[in-house]
């Protein structure tokens, strides 16, 4: 089994190795952050021993940190992974459905029961979270997050570091521009 390592360890992190433990697709090494965290995985230390890690051997990591308003820390932090020499898998549930014809992008993350319909197209780093329905032939750009059990219909556009809030619903063909917020419960009409 293949060894990843978890950057970040939050709520959206403990989600995240959740669904990495229930797939047994990889193994945990541990995680990095500022300062531990009470955690079933090893403290790691900060994002500074990465690069130690990788020269022993470890080729793959997950980005454990979630939106909050700060998808641009996600990118950061996907780039100096990448400049490392890190893959970044997708990670999926192994509850979720995942159209064979859906493109998702590296480092994506596809939480509980969620659905990704036919055609869709996801960027990378982006957070389909748990009961999200992304429909036929959605754009959900790099970076951007469709938290739990938000809805999007045929044809929607998300753009980048945007962020469709919990139980929100986007009708089919409207377009969410770059950093826009689509408050949780919220209708685009």
């Amino acid at each position: 089994m293949e060894q990843i390592v978890l950057i970040g360890y939050g709520g959206h992190a403990k989600s995240v190795a959740d669904c990495i433990e229930r797939s047994k697709q990889y193994e945990i090494i541990g995680y990095t952050d500022l300062e531990p965290h009470k955690s079933p995985y090893s403290y790691l230390g900060t994002d500074d021993v990465l690069n130690e890690y990788f020269l022993n051997g470890v080729r793959n990591a997950v980005i454990g940190i979630g939106y909050m308003g700060i998808g641009e820390v996600r990118k950061k932090v996907y780039e100096n992974l990448k400049s490392i020499g890190y893959s970044l898998p997708v990670i999926s549930d192994p509850s979720a459905i995942i159209s064979k014809t859906a493109q998702i992008g590296e480092g994506t993350f596809i939480g509980k029961s969620a659905i990704i319909n036919a055609e869709a197209n996801i960027g990378k780093m982006v957070i389909i979270n748990t009961k999200s329905i992304v429909e036929h032939e959605c754009v959900v750009d790099n970076y951007a997050h469709v938290a739990v059990a938000a809805v999007l219909c045929g044809l929607v556009y998300v753009g980048e570091h945007a962020l469709i809030g919990a139980n929100a619903t986007v009708i089919q063909g409207r377009k969410v521009d770059t950093h826009q917020i689509v408050p949780a419960g919220s209708t685009i009409r």
